[in-house]
């Protein structure tokens, strides 16, 4: 988007019939929106903490940017032009909240529940709390393999054994030997095993961890068991499943090669 100028602000707070926060202005005057660094943003959301992730922000132009917000909002099921959205990706939205008056609150809106909630009293409060995402989470180190590594048959006879084992801790191990073997394993069998291992509090995480980086290392994976893991986690509805979730689909969407 072009830089901002004095006349597309002008028409800009014209249409929307609100003038923007300073402190808003002053960042988009930087850059006037688009993609920024990924940032965490946490929050307490329906008394649980939860994570939002914020990958862009939108700026002001005659045809793009805030200007948009009616529209994607409303096609989202909110009806308020007193609500602009800022970032969010149609599951969720964050927004200046003009109901209370002509100094914009920053509010979250959850259209799959259609709640709202004030985060906070300005943008600068908002930009203060984001974090950094911790990129190492998008790698997670998977432990080295316990045992030597061995040449095609005897290495997947020794991962099948643990893997299918009734000990929690030959389990993980199954599941780490296997991982780390995948150049002569095929994941698929792998994959299937983990995904039974997801309700249960002992091996999930490993579970969760271990598909995620088959998924992000991009080895070969059936479609039905990699749309079956997203499934899992969607239906985990927990803030760890979900930051899994948005990790990996972050990965994905901007092609982030993680070796």
């Amino acid at each position: 988007m072009p830089a901002l100028t004095d006349d597309v602000l002008t028409e800009v707070e014209t249409r929307l019939g609100v003038k923007l926060p300073i402190d808003y202005l002053e960042t988009i005057r930087i850059q006037n929106g688009g993609y920024v660094e990924q940032r965490d943003l946490p929050i307490i959301w329906n008394g649980q903490d939860d994570i939002v992730l914020v990958d862009s922000i939108a700026g002001v132009g005659r045809h793009e940017g805030l200007i948009e917000s009616k529209a994607l909002l409303t096609e989202w099921g909110v009806e308020d032009e007193r609500l602009i959205a800022f970032a969010g990706d149609g599951h969720f939205f964050l927004t200046f909240d003009y109901r209370e008056g002509a100094t914009p609150k920053i509010a979250y809106i959850d259209t799959d529940t259609e709640e709202i909630d004030v985060l906070f009293d300005s943008f600068s409060q908002f930009s203060e709390a984001l974090t950094t995402v911790d990129m190492v989470m998008f790698a997670e180190m998977i432990p080295e393999p316990i045992t030597e590594m061995k040449p095609g048959k005897a290495l997947l006879d020794d991962a099948r054994r643990l893997l299918y084992s009734e000990e929690p801790k030959e389990k993980l191990d199954g599941a780490v030997i296997w991982f780390n073997g995948l150049d002569s394993l095929e994941a698929n069998e792998l994959v299937r095993e983990l995904l039974t291992w997801m309700d249960d509090e002992t091996l999930r995480e490993t579970a969760t961890s271990v598909i995620q980086e088959v998924i992000i290392r991009r080895k070969p994976l059936d479609q039905q068991l990699f749309e079956a893991f997203f499934e899992t986690l969607h239906r985990q509805d927990d803030v760890y499943s979900k930051q899994r979730y948005e990790e990996t689909m972050y990965i994905l969407d901007n092609d982030i090669r993680v070796e």
